[in-house]
């Protein structure tokens, strides 16, 4: 070891400890090392420090080192202590991403650092820099941080190829860190790492799992805070922790969840402060700088505060609802006395029964190292980007030469020639990419320098879409184009607050068009796009525990050793499993209810996905587009305008795993995800302009490698067809069965995940007289046209004016046939009216508009106030109208016009199809 270094060793921190002497041992022997260990042990030191010591001892010429992290990882922290070990050895080091300055970078060009930190994507940047190529050519070190974070999407297959691409030209060995995975040989081989390096000690853990209940104290609370009991109960016991420990981090799975409740405890009065990724820097300093120095006690946060921020000791780590992931759960608790040897300590609070189960497993599976895989991907459209950089770089190159590169990629090694031939006539038609038929020479044509430049994140620009309320004309609120990306029409959304049921979702002009639903229990909160997936071995793991809870608990408590847990929190959840039928690792059950069908199948988010999918399919072909499906980790459900048969749906599910993915694939050509993954990989493939805009881009694409690839980053990402499959051949051996249950009210896990998204709600989940006297209030709100049916006169007005007025009569001709009507059928009845006045005869469609304003007209003199309430809701014209207020009163009224508004949204779309196909107009057309 260089006498430099050993110094500043020991001034930093005495002496290396045994995962860094190995990594130095293995390192200094010229090899690639892959290092994996948990948080506090030292890793970056680890990957460091055996470089510094070859630069200083061999004299190593600029640019001898790069450090490549995930921006995620490109903290403060690290670059203070890189920065820290730079001074003390005499070696520069530097940092250039997107946000370095131009001054800045022409220095480096000009006098570049033995060691540049950069992002993956800036290594695309400087490969084409022609004077900064001299330099990387000294390059004999690559360190890449956080691996985890790259191996699963398309920045880290493109960081791969350009790896490869700076091996054509400089001779180096990698190094990576990661936390624990499930799969470290696979990484390994994906760095092209020799040795994994990991620390010879067992990380400790003492992982807690609460699942409050109420009690007499947390009723006055409730009502202090305006929440519920429950969630009430989970924020005393989440502060009574954090009084008996000290320091905490409190974890939340979303960053919109961490600001409702960080919002929660302020209001109490607790000292605490939010910390996530969407906050300013200056935001972030001063909320870590607050915990650090003791002016808060809690810090709560999102995955920002997993890797290694300098907050000083922390004593305690809180999730707060189920983390999720085993390597979530571990990540996250490592952050709680991370020193070596100290025991990491973690509360998990739950919010429900499945929320409690899937943290019991994952808290069992971290303590037995049961890490989740990291799965790799590659993608024809990023090596479409990496065959114009090579030539941006080269100028011309024998066609073969960028195949010939690419498959020394391990995510590209089985990569075929037709593919890749297909990839090159996208960037020949594309006008991007020349091929010389003479030479056999690949050239770069006009275009090709804008194409990669706009192209060098593989991370779509996230677009947001504006949020249209269709009763008000206004716009009100806008969305991420991530969370855009999983809504269909029919389905209902939670934001500020408010519960909206997406009418139609507009590309072209990035619109959603919305109308205000009530329908708070069945909501997706707007932040669920990011929620991270269940895997479908914690999911699976969690119908086994259900499984032996319900027959046999002594046994089920066996399978918890190790983790803390109260018996009476765990007996109540057997209890509420009971309550109803329940899903196992050996039973998926079929839920049918009057209102939704649940598929409770205990198989993960992506598993789930493929199996809604493919019932959705068969529901469609029998029924039409009158179904919404919601793929959850333990369940599937299904909102229906009627009652399903549940042995209807058990036939599909046996159907054979031989058809699934030809099923999924055209579900998924038909979804707005399918649209939006597949306009994003044609703009990396070059195929469209970053800014374009296509109405039908799945048309545009149909058939080509445009489409392979689209449904390929689906599958990875969202719908995993292949744990499908093995759920369908386990239904066909007899590992699996279907049981069915036909019920008039949902079970208490069907209720569960039928609502989706009531934690989240400020004010907690509302009661129905609440709910109603909402959906009343929006009526009386509404704007209608009182027109006369029999003179023409006409106002428009607001549907709570004309709850006072107890003569309804015309001011200009006395009579009585007043209607309530929307703006459009007025314009289309005037007309008609003058017509019927001068004597002169009707057409069909004339006959009809006139009928149906005329029937309106005698049910507000029939009913009174109640038929205007009727006719200004959604849906309900007068014929159905008629129907409703012959049959129900008041409350009840409400609740039938609730229903009928549902009901009329979720088939709009079929109708829209019929009078397409038929060229007649429905039953009724909306007032």
């Amino acid at each position: 070891m260089h006498p430099l270094l050993r110094k500043a060793i020991e001034e930093r921190f005495g002496r290396l400890n045994r995962l860094q002497q190995d990594a130095f041992k293995e390192i200094s022997s010229g090899k690639s090392v892959l290092i994996i260990a948990p948080t506090g042990s030292g890793k970056t030191e680890a990957a460091v420090l055996p470089v510094f010591n070859e630069i200083l001892k061999n004299g190593l010429r600029p640019i001898s080192a790069l450090y490549i992290a995930p921006l995620k990882a490109l903290n403060r922290d690290l670059l203070d202590r890189l920065e820290w070990w730079g001074r003390k050895l005499g070696i520069s080091v530097e940092v250039r991403h997107g946000d370095t300055s131009a001054h800045r970078k022409a220095k480096q060009t000009k006098k570049p650092p033995q060691m540049l930190i950069i992002t993956p994507e800036t290594l695309g940047v400087i490969l084409t820099v022609k004077p900064l190529r001299k330099y990387l050519s000294n390059v004999k070190f690559v360190i890449v941080d956080e691996i985890s974070e790259l191996v699963d999407n398309k920045r880290g297959a493109q960081l791969l190829l350009n790896l490869e691409r700076l091996a054509e030209i400089a001779e180096f060995k990698r190094i990576g860190m990661t936390a624990t995975v499930g799969n470290e040989e696979e990484v390994k081989e994906w760095l092209k790492a020799e040795v994994i390096v990991k620390p010879p000690w067992k990380k400790g853990y003492r992982f807690h799992v609460l699942y409050p209940t109420p009690d007499k104290g947390d009723e006055e609370l409730a009502r202090k805070l305006n929440l519920s009991p429950e969630i009430a109960a989970r924020l005393r016991l989440l502060w009574e922790i954090v009084e008996k420990h000290g320091k905490a981090l409190v974890f939340t799975n979303t960053r919109q969840f961490a600001e409702i409740l960080a919002h929660r405890l302020k209001t109490w009065g607790k000292p605490v402060e939010v910390h996530h990724g969407s906050l300013s820097k200056e935001a972030r300093i001063a909320a870590e700088r607050a915990l650090k120095e003791g002016k808060i006690k809690a810090l709560i946060c999102t995955s920002s505060m997993e890797l290694g921020i300098d907050i000083g000791d922390v004593d305690v780590v809180i999730q707060y609802m189920s983390p999720r992931q085993v390597n979530r759960l571990v990540q996250r608790a490592g952050r709680a006395k991370h020193r070596i040897g100290e025991v990491s300590e973690a509360y998990v609070i739950t919010s429900n029964v499945e929320d409690y189960l899937q943290s019991l497993v994952i808290a069992k599976h971290a303590l037995e190292g049961r890490f989740e895989a990291v799965e790799p991907i590659g993608g024809l459209d990023v090596l479409a980007h990496f065959i114009v950089g090579l030539l941006i770089e080269h100028k011309r190159l024998p066609r073969e030469r960028p195949y010939e590169i690419a498959r020394r990629a391990h995510v590209y090694r089985g990569l075929g020639w037709e593919d890749y031939l297909d990839v090159l006539k996208v960037l020949e038609d594309s006008k991007l990419v020349g091929h010389d038929e003479e030479t056999g020479l690949l050239y770069l044509r006009r275009g090709a320098f804008q194409y990669y430049y706009e192209n060098l994140s593989t991370i779509p620009d996230e677009v947001s879409w504006r949020v249209f309320e269709v009763g008000s004309g206004h716009i009100i609120g806008r969305l991420d184009e991530s969370f855009v990306m999983d809504l269909e029409e029919g389905l209902d959304f939670v934001m500020n607050g408010r519960s909206w049921i997406v009418l139609r979702i507009d590309d072209e002009s990035r619109l959603i068009k919305v109308r205000e639903s009530k329908s708070l229990e069945s909501a997706i909160p707007s932040w669920e796009g990011e929620l991270i997936p269940v895997p479908f071995e914690v999911a699976f793991s969690v119908g086994r525990l259900k499984r032996e809870l319900a027959f046999d608990f002594e046994k089920a408590k066996g399978l918890l050793e190790g983790v803390d847990f109260r018996e009476e929190e765990l007996r109540r959840a057997v209890e509420e499993i009971r309550g109803g039928p329940f899903s196992t690792d050996r039973d998926i059950v079929v839920e049918s209810t009057p209102e939704a069908l649940v598929i409770h199948a205990d198989f993960g988010n992506r598993a789930n996905e493929a199996l809604g999918r493919l019932v959705h399919s068969f529901l469609i072909l029998r029924y039409g587009r009158v179904f919404s499906v919601r793929a959850q980790a333990h369940a599937v459900v299904f909102k229906t305008p009627f009652q399903l048969n549940p042995e209807e749906v058990k036939r599909y599910l046996y159907g054979g795993p031989e058809s699934l993915e030809s099923i999924v694939a055209r579900a998924l050509r038909d979804s707005h995800a399918y649209r939006w993954r597949m306009l994003n990989v044609a703009k990396r493939f070059g195929a469209l302009r970053r800014d374009a805009r296509i109405r039908r881009v799945e048309r545009l694409f149909e058939g080509t490698v445009i489409e392979r690839e689209t449904l390929n980053e689906l599958y990875h990402d969202k719908v995993d067809v292949s744990k499908g499959k093995l759920i369908l051949e386990m239904l066909k051996a007899g590992l699996l069965r279907v049981k069915t249950a036909l019920r008039r009210e949902p079970s208490t896990l069907a209720r569960l995940n039928m609502t989706v998204g009531g934690e989240f709600l400020l004010g907690g989940v509302l009661e129905r007289d609440e709910i109603l006297e909402l959906f009343r209030n929006r009526l009386l709100d509404h704007e209608v046209v009182l027109v006369c049916t029999n003179c023409g006169w006409h106002s428009k007005t607001k549907v709570s004016r004309l709850e006072s007025i107890k003569d309804r009569e015309c001011p200009r001709c006395g009579s009585r046939m007043l209607a309530v009507a929307h703006p459009i059928d007025v314009e289309e009845f005037l007309p008609v009216l003058d017509k019927v006045r001068r004597g002169e005869p009707l057409r069909g469609d004339e006959e009809r508009v006139y009928r149906k304003l005329l029937k309106a007209a005698d049910l507000v003199d029939s009913y009174g106030f109640e038929a205007v309430l009727a006719l200004a809701s959604y849906g309900t014209g007068p014929d159905t109208a008629a129907r409703l207020l012959g049959q129900y009163k008041g409350d009840a009224l409400l609740v039938a016009l609730m229903e009928r508004e549902r009901e009329f949204i979720r088939t709009r779309r079929f109708w829209a199809e019929d009078r397409d196909r038929t060229g007649e107009q429905p039953g009724e057309n909306n007032a």
